[in-house]
C-alpha cells in the first residue's frame, strides 16, 4: 500500500494548505497555521489527491 509523505525541506507550510483541503480522509494536518504539514498514516488511504494539490511538490506517495 502507498501512503503520502511530506518532504519537510520542500513544505512551505502555507496557512491555506491546498493538500490539507483536498484530502478526503483529513489525513493531512498542520498543528498550527503556517507550520509544516504532516500526514497521519493511520488515516491516509494513498489516493494521491494531496500530491496533485501541493504547489510545492512536497508530498509524494511511498510504499508503506
Amino acid at each position: 500500500m502507498q501512503l503520502a509523505r511530506v518532504n519537510v525541506e520542500k513544505c512551505a507550510g502555507h496557512e491555506k494548505c491546498h493538500a490539507r483541503k483536498v484530502c478526503p480522509t483529513k489525513a493531512i494536518v498542520q498543528l498550527d497555521p503556517g507550520e509544516t504539514a504532516m500526514v497521519l498514516s493511520d488515516l491516509c488511504q494513498g489516493c494521491g489527491d494531496c500530491v496533485d494539490a501541493c504547489p510545492g511538490k512536497a508530498i509524494e506517495l511511498r510504499q508503506s
